[in-house]
This record gives structure tokens, C-alpha cells and sequence, in this order.
């Protein structure tokens, strides 16, 4: 098989067993693509800020 075809194929249907080691040699470069593009760690959310400290109302008391 050539690469171009190789690259194409479905590979889905055959065990480990059956394969090729060109068939065995795209697996593994597939598996290394998706672990590269797909495998990274979601990014970190960011933080949100603290609210300032909360000063009950009091409508008899003047303000600061």
C-alpha cells in the first residue's frame, strides 16, 4: 500500500493480529496525532476577583 492510501484507509475492522506493520506503523502516527492535538489539559478558568466586603445598611447610621 502506498502512504496516501494508507493514510486513508479504515483500519476499524482488522485486529492487531491482522495487521500489517505499515498498518500497525499508521496506528500508532494516528494515536500520536490525536494525543498531540486532542490531549492536552483544559485550560485553567480564571479567578474571579473577591467582592469588596459588604457594609449592611443601616438607614439610621450615616454613611463612611
Amino acid at each position: 500500500m502506498q502512504d496516501e492510501d494508507l493514510r486513508q484507509a479504515d483500519l476499524s475492522h482488522l485486529r492487531l493480529a491482522e495487521m500489517t506493520d505499515e498498518q500497525k506503523a499508521e496506528l500508532r502516527r494516528r494515536y500520536a496525532d490525536f494525543v498531540t492535538r486532542l490531549g492536552k489539559p483544559p485550560a485553567a478558568k480564571p479567578q474571579r476577583a473577591k467582592a469588596a466586603n459588604a457594609v449592611k445598611w443601616m438607614p439610621a447610621k450615616k454613611a463612611r
